[in-house]
């Protein structure tokens, strides 16, 4: 037994207070308990660090700010101080202030809410999806449900078809086939691809047939134009005299006028989106003739004008580098207006006009629903289109509703390119995903190793195969080392395969955390998990527990694997994620 003794003479000053550190067994122990004394109308000095922290008050009376909110505290509360949080503790009572701080320099594991709503951007049905699709928002949502799901939050899995793009009536033109007929194809290979991954949703728009869908689409449109959000402005629009039709989106090709990037008003290369009008030197591309420009009336909405009312917004969020440069971009004003309507095409049909809602319109509409829920909202998308989740809808629906908010978790990411060049629909250079026959876990695992989340990824067969052949050696070797595991777990010799299992569980939920969430980190933690089973193999309680840690944190990559894994230790199923002591 251990029985120290605090002498006056032991308190020393540490953040404007006396302090008097608990005398630890070893330099490395886990937790730090400091003794503290606040005199009478003093205050500690106001600071943040990495540790999370426990106060717990023994005697006296106190006033604590945490970040900007103050409370009185007294003999028996104990506070948790999050990591991070800048915190200042005053003397407000008339005796001395004596409290009892633990902190720990092990990081805590990030807080899950209850209900979480992971939506990804809807793929347009102008073609079945490939590789460079998959590995963008589709993977990423599919692995951040998984996983939120595995400690304990209830998810709501939110995608749909994008079917109102005029690229949808072009691909149909190509193949000589009716749209519907072609929309109906691609949206059902779409599924496939979906199927093929193992990425599932709850719910699964389908614009085109869902006519409360539209009912709701044209509600959110007379609000807006009732509210004077949006306007009815005259417009010099880019119209083909030889094609006889105004021209937006798949039908018109120019550059952009901040990089002189090709675009069609959404530009792949600076992110910036500009209305049709806007383009520089702009040609129709289906008969490659220079644009004339036609007067009609359509409606705008004024970014630059509302832009303001999310700004705060945007600089909360955990967004890559060239997220950063173009919303700074149009801070400083690149992109003042963003047209709503277009003189025909396809589209929801707005009442006693010839014009169509732009699909855009139609997005910021359908997630106002998300915009307003009290759950927590991750919201997954490709870079080019990070000018309409991040600064079109978000202004948009908070310039009609002041409650709308932003996701509170934006997963982004760039381009996937085959073999050096860029995933191509229209020259077949793609690897579908309905028709990928090679392992499916190891694929997922490998586009989420290797994620384009800050630059551009070069995706190469041969390389995939190569880690796939060696991934089925290490995983022949771990079923081996299952089936010989014992299933006692009576052993003195636990606490150090505990410990690592800890650590590696809690490190890999600080890679998922919502914000900031780093799928290409939790890949490099699970190889060298896995690196540490095969080379350090010891068999016995320890084993099996290094193996069951690895089959759990394993699920939302290679759910099959996982779940082979486990059938071979004897285990159900993954239902959580969890500490590892006394649990087996």
């Amino acid at each position: 037994m251990n029985i120290s003794r605090l002498n006056q003479s032991e308190f020393v000053r540490a953040y404007n207070i006396l302090c008097a550190e608990i005398p630890r067994e070893n330099a490395r122990e886990a937790s730090y308990p400091t003794f503290c004394r606040i005199p009478v109308h003093s205050r500690s000095l106001k600071h943040s660090h990495f540790e999370p922290e426990l106060f717990y008050i023994i005697s006296g009376q106190g006033q604590l700010t945490l970040a900007s909110e103050c409370s009185s505290v007294s003999d028996g509360d104990l506070i948790r101080i999050p990591p991070f949080v800048s915190h200042e503790l005053v003397n407000s009572g008339n005796e001395e202030l004596v409290f009892l701080s633990i902190f720990s320099e092990d990081f805590a594991v990030p807080h899950v809410p209850d209900t979480v709503i992971v939506s990804a951007a809807p793929p347009t049905p102008n073609g079945p999806l490939h590789l460079g699709h998959i590995s963008g928002p589709y993977l990423a949502s599919d692995i951040v449900s998984r996983y939120l799901q595995l400690r304990g939050a209830q998810v709501i899995r939110h995608c749909g078809t994008d079917d109102h793009q005029n690229y949808v009536q072009e691909g149909a033109r190509c193949q000589n086939v009716s749209s519907d007929l072609f929309r109906r194809q691609m949206r059902s290979r779409i599924l496939d691809g979906l199927a093929n991954f193992k990425i599932a949703f709850d719910e699964f728009q389908e614009p085109e047939q869902d006519a409360s869908y539209q009912k709701g689409i044209l509600k959110f449109f007379k609000r807006a134009c009732d509210a004077g959000v949006i306007q009815k402005k005259d417009r010099d629009y880019p119209f083909c005299i030889d094609c006889n039709q105004f021209l937006c989106d798949a039908l018109i090709e120019g550059s952009c006028p901040n990089c002189t990037s090709a675009s069609h008003g959404a530009c792949e290369n600076c992110g910036l989106v500009v209305p049709p009008y806007d383009l520089i030197q702009a040609s129709c591309t289906r008969c490659r003739v220079p644009v004339s420009y036609k007067p009609t009336a359509i409606f705008i909405f004024s970014l630059k004008e509302h832009l303001p009312l999310v700004n705060r917004d945007l600089a909360k969020l955990h967004l890559a580098p060239k997220l950063h440069r173009l919303i700074q971009r149009v801070q400083q004003g690149d992109a003042s207006e963003v047209a709503l309507t277009c003189p025909g095409g396809p589209g929801i049909a707005i009442p006693d006009s010839p014009a169509t809602l732009h699909v855009w319109f139609e997005m910021a509409a359908h997630y106002e629903q998300f915009a307003l829920a009290k759950a927590h909202w991750v919201h997954c998308f490709g870079f080019d289109n990070g000018f309409y989740y991040l600064l079109f809808i978000p202004t948009l629906l908070r310039a009609l509703n002041p409650q709308a908010k932003l996701p509170e978790t934006v997963i982004s990411n760039e381009f996937l390119s085959l073999d050096g060049a860029k995933f191509s629909t229209s020259r077949k250079h793609a690897i579908w995903a309905d028709e990928f026959e090679g392992n499916i876990d190891h694929l997922r695992f490998y586009l989420a190793l290797h994620r384009p989340a800050f630059k551009d990824v070069d995706f190469s067969l041969q390389k995939f195969t190569e880690f796939s052949k060696e991934l089925t050696a290490d995983f022949a070797q771990l079923h081996l080392l299952a089936s010989h595991t014992e299933v006692s777990l009576d052993c003195d010799c636990m606490s150090e395969a505990i410990v690592r299992c800890n650590r590696t569980t809690r490190e890999l939920e600080s890679a998922l955390a919502l914000n900031p969430f780093d799928l290409r980190r939790a890949c490099r933690l699970i190889l060298e998990f896995m690196d540490h089973i095969l080379q350090s193999s010891v068999g016995g309680p320890s084993e099996k527990l290094r193996l069951r840690t690895f089959a759990s944190i394993l699920a939302p990559f290679m759910p099959c694997e996982s779940d082979k894994l486990l059938l071979a230790l004897g285990r159900e199923k993954v239902d959580c994620l969890k500490d590892w002591a006394g649990v087996l």
